[in-house]
């Protein structure tokens, strides 16, 4: 079987070890995340049960309006109860709300803090990157250092694209490398299975929402 016809891939440092590592980090922490978000966005059954209630004593209420002015204290009495429920399962529905929203920020916080500690871990440490040495020009002719330079970033930049052009936070993983145009920081590994993982959360949870 060939394979199809590409340019070599001027590979220089590759931390298989790291890369490992920052992939289960990223996708478990998203995944430990998207299960608390989903058990706060679910309704427990008490209150399905409630809502159960209440639509029967929706029918109840219709029934007994329907039966004209002999029905009128019955009636009464069941769209006060109707009222009633309608208020504490709204409570209990802004309760949940105001809940869910804590729980957002707080995961937003603490995968902000987990990214600076592996900035800080890792900086200036390129888990992956391009090598001048290792260019291979076509024909066989011999590159210039400076051409050999230019030719890996703009591998890395097509290796990359379309995040090499767009994203303050390419540019953020990028702070302390040794070269920054030609390698890639631990943050992007880490943000890559965290997107792959909550990509595939966001197409489940549409499912059952």
């Amino acid at each position: 079987m060939r394979f199809v016809p590409h340019p070599e891939i001027p590979l220089g440092s590759f931390r298989s070890t790291d890369i490992l590592v920052l992939l289960v980090a990223g996708a478990i922490s998203e995944l430990v995340s998207r299960t608390i978000l989903w058990r706060h966005k679910s309704k427990p059954k008490s209150i399905k049960i409630r809502e159960l209630k209440l639509k029967e004593l929706e029918r109840r209420v219709k029934k007994s309006r329907d039966q004209g002015p002999q029905a009128f204290v019955e009636t009464s009495k069941l769209e006060r109860q109707q009222l009633a429920e309608e208020k504490a399962l709204a409570g209990l529905a802004e309760m949940r709300k105001a809940n869910l929203g804590y729980w957002e920020s707080l995961l937003k916080k603490l995968s902000l803090g987990l990214s600076v500690f592996i900035f800080i871990a890792f900086y200036g440490v390129p888990v992956l990157e391009f090598s001048s040495q290792r260019v291979m020009p076509r024909g066989g002719d011999i590159l210039s250092t400076e051409e050999a330079v230019l030719l890996a970033e703009s591998s890395m930049s097509a290796f990359l694209f379309p995040l090499s052009v767009i994203g303050v936070g390419m540019k953020v993983s990028k702070w302390g490398l040794p070269n920054p145009k030609s390698s890639i920081g631990a943050l992007v590994v880490f943000w890559s299975a965290q997107t792959v993982v909550g990509k595939i959360a966001d197409g489940i949870e549409a499912l059952f929402y």
